[in-house]
């Protein structure tokens, strides 16, 4: 195009030579309304080619280096530190002590042995402390130690006892305000839960169970009775 152009310049240059001023100045313009529309269409071409060959360059660079997939990056939560509750040798606190222990020591492959000796002597208490003081740090006193604390602690039957004996221990509710039946309520949840937590059904134990849940009510059953027999509201009260 830009070539036909100047070809055609050169032609309109030669013939203006040949013409009169009237002649002259009206070619003139008409060539100029020419020329001005061919370099406008040089203009646009051009300016089409160099977008093409922008997105091929682009392509071929995209192809020859593919760019590495995205992976998303989860956000970083920075998690509480996990505190070991303490063992004293409290035998009905022994499972939940011995469920935080393994997940997170015991089992722990990038924990040695004499580590995890330390870890578990960090989590005795007084009598039981002592028990594993001046013991050598090694794979097989570790292991001799978890056995004889499962041993002594980790009897399911011990354990369902121990829970059954706090329940006896329950004191009688004396005066029937919500606090006190909230708080033996609670107590009396908290150790049925205990129980179902070691996979033992508590319906094996119902009417051991029931004796022992209801007799811190009975004070307040007997007052009760009395007062509607004394007031002759429930003559026939049973």
């Amino acid at each position: 195009m830009q070539e036909r152009l100047d070809y055609l310049t050169s032609l309109d240059d030669s013939i203006h030579g040949l013409l009169n001023d009237a002649e002259y100045a009206t070619d003139v313009e008409i060539c100029e309304v020419y020329i001005d529309s061919e370099k406008r269409a040089i203009h646009k071409v051009t300016r089409a080619i160099d977008s093409k060959l922008s997105a091929d360059m682009s392509s071929m660079s995209l192809a020859s280096n593919p760019l590495p997939s995205c992976t998303p990056i989860a956000p970083k939560i920075k998690l509480p530190t996990i505190k070991f509750e303490p063992f004293s040798g409290d035998i009905e606190s022994w499972p939940l002590i011995w469920e935080q222990f393994p997940s997170s020591v015991d089992t722990n492959p990038s924990v040695s042995h004499s580590n995890k000796h330390v870890f578990l002597r960090g989590y005795l208490e007084e009598e039981l402390k002592l028990f594993v003081d001046g013991i050598a740090f090694n794979a097989e006193t570790y292991e001799d130690n978890k056995f004889i604390l499962h041993s002594k602690y980790g009897d399911k039957n011990r354990i369902i006892q121990a829970h059954l004996d706090k329940l006896e221990d329950l004191k009688p509710i004396r005066s029937a305000t919500p606090e006190q039946f909230n708080n033996t309520y609670v107590e009396c949840n908290r150790r049925l839960q205990a129980i179902r937590a070691i996979r033992e059904n508590i319906d094996n134990y119902g009417r051991i169970l029931a004796h022992k849940i209801l007799r811190p009510f009975q004070m307040i059953y007997a007052d009760v009775r009395l007062f509607m027999q004394s007031e002759n509201n429930f003559p026939n009260w049973t």
